[in-house]
């Protein structure tokens, strides 16, 4: 039984050999954990456009700058870790993203704020970021 390595095309195992793309608890000091769910999206468009995914069936956009995920899968508990981070390619403007209250084993809510610091005096501002990603972790 062999198992092709080709640069190109990935990896290719025999029909015999069980494939898994889990990684989940592993071994090591510390130990590392797969996420559990990813999202990168353009919140700029309507709907939100995602741009790529894993355990994410979709992205809605409640109003300006606040934005719903749902999860393909729900997580084991409502206890899962979010990172999240945004930006605009156009013209460099930092956002800040937090999670919202409604944090559930089906899906969660970001808001995305804007920093405008070359204004005076600076505002901040909900904000439809064209860049958004998030992972998740649990």
């Amino acid at each position: 039984m062999s198992i092709i390595i080709d640069g190109g095309a990935g990896v290719t195992f025999p029909d015999t050999v069980q494939q898994t793309n889990a990684v989940t608890n592993t071994g090591g000091d510390p130990r590392y954990y797969a996420a559990r769910a990813w999202v990168t999206f353009d919140g700029s468009t309507t709907p939100p456009a995602i741009l790529s995914a894993s355990n994410v069936a979709s992205v809605s956009r409640t109003s300006t700058g606040k934005f719903t995920i749902t999860f393909t899968s729900n997580m084991p508990n409502a206890n899962y870790a979010v990172a999240c981070m945004g930006f605009d390619p156009s013209d460099d403007r930092q956002v800040q993203i937090t999670l919202q209250s409604s944090i559930t084993v089906s899906q969660f809510s970001i808001v995305v704020i804007e920093y405008q610091w070359d204004v005076s005096p600076p505002n901040n501002r909900f904000y439809n970021s064209p860049r958004i990603s998030v992972v998740v972790f649990a």
